[in-house]
């Protein structure tokens, strides 16, 4: 299995598919990953001058070549792949219509789980799409590793990119079969709970992503009174002390988006009623990031490629500590790398934000 990455830093849409694409004679899927302003043009040129090639993308900003930007366009293609590609056109109200096809594109590549793959993108309703596909993924232990579109502008809506053409209230999706070895998934979360004392979801909107109270008082009081952080600057601080909500074992981040004038938390992911919810911290991502290379290590010695699934909070953070070159240098002294930067990712069965998943080929 091989994967190229293409940048095209042009203005010029043209140009930049141009760049991008330059020396790829065919491949057996796309990702595109470009601007708002640009998915449009550049996925239906890229359809054009690749017909049959099948694609599937997002907006948002990107990794590539070392180059970290929000404004380029990033192509990544695969060869030596088996893939069945789909979409899922209303995720506001029925996903669930879709999953017969969505089941029988993955029988399609007579799947294992040592060497098969979900990729998707999403505009909308993460938490409901993404369990009604892990509904089938799980019964046939495929992971699942994906981004909610990000960088829409106000007044637009959300869009993914199937096929050369742009799609609102979706999710496209990508089985990937390697052909010459193992996929592997994982994930890096940089936080650990603030104080180690559990809350509990007390009033939820679950279809808002809205939480007002925790242990039966306004949550944004519990927040405040554990971090020591005022009204005004709790969005600003999720950076450093987001939301965890508690699953099992594993602890999955929500990051508050926006508060209303009464407190009230409204949330990246959703937190039921009566979930553990830990208020973190941050930790020590370089060494936690260390650990990550070593996992990967430890996956496979004969990596290929590495197509990464970040969170704009995370490149914010890493931004204001001066880490931003030593961490892309770190992920890409691995094998040739690749990351996807969006508000919201989706790992296995759930759909987090500010964590790194990682899709790792042989």
């Amino acid at each position: 299995m091989r994967g190229f990455v293409g940048i095209g830093q042009s203005d010029n849409i043209e140009t930049a598919v141009s760049e991008a694409t330059a020396g790829i004679r065919n491949a057996d899927l796309f990702i595109l990953m470009t601007p708002f302003n640009k998915a449009e043009m550049s996925a239906s040129l890229l359809a054009q001058k690749y017909p049959g090639v099948p694609i599937i993308g997002t907006t948002g900003q990107s990794i590539g070549k070392d180059s970290y930007s929000e404004s380029q366009l990033t192509l990544i293609a695969f060869a030596g792949v088996t893939v069945a590609t789909g979409i899922i056109e209303d995720t506001v109200k029925a996903p669930v219509n879709y999953i017969k096809e969505f089941e029988d594109n993955l029988k399609s590549l007579e799947p294992s789980s040592d060497n098969t793959v979900c990729i998707d993108f999403i505009t909308n309703n993460e938490e409901k799409t993404v369990s009604t596909m892990n509904s089938v993924l799980s019964r046939y232990g495929i992971s699942l590793a994906g981004a909610t579109a990000y960088g829409t502008p106000l007044g637009e809506q959300p869009s993914v990119i199937y096929n050369g053409k742009i799609y609102k209230k979706s999710c496209v999706y990508a089985f990937i079969k390697n052909n010459a070895g193992k996929i592997r998934v994982c994930k890096e979360d940089i936080y650990e709970p603030l104080s180690g004392t559990p809350h509990f979801a007390t009033l939820v909107d679950p279809n808002t992503k809205t939480l007002f109270q925790m242990d039966g008082e306004p949550a944004f009081e519990v927040y405040s009174a554990e971090t020591g952080v005022e009204k005004d600057d709790v969005v600003s601080n999720m950076i450093t002390n987001p939301l965890g909500r508690l699953l099992g074992d594993e602890i999955y981040i929500a990051s508050t988006v926006s508060l209303d004038m009464n407190g009230v938390m409204f949330n990246g992911k959703i937190i039921n009623e009566n979930d553990t919810v830990y208020i973190m911290q941050l930790g020590d991502y370089r060494a936690i990031n260390e650990d990550t290379i070593d996992t990967i290590k430890g996956m496979s010695v004969k990596r290929s490629f590495i197509l990464g699934f970040d969170s704009t909070a995370r490149m914010k953070l890493f931004a204001r500590e001066d880490y931003t070159e030593e961490y892309i240098s770190n992920m890409s002294s691995l094998c040739t790398y690749a990351s996807i930067i969006t508000d919201g990712q989706q790992f296995n069965s759930q759909h987090v934000n500010q964590t790194l998943v990682c899709v790792v080929f042989e």
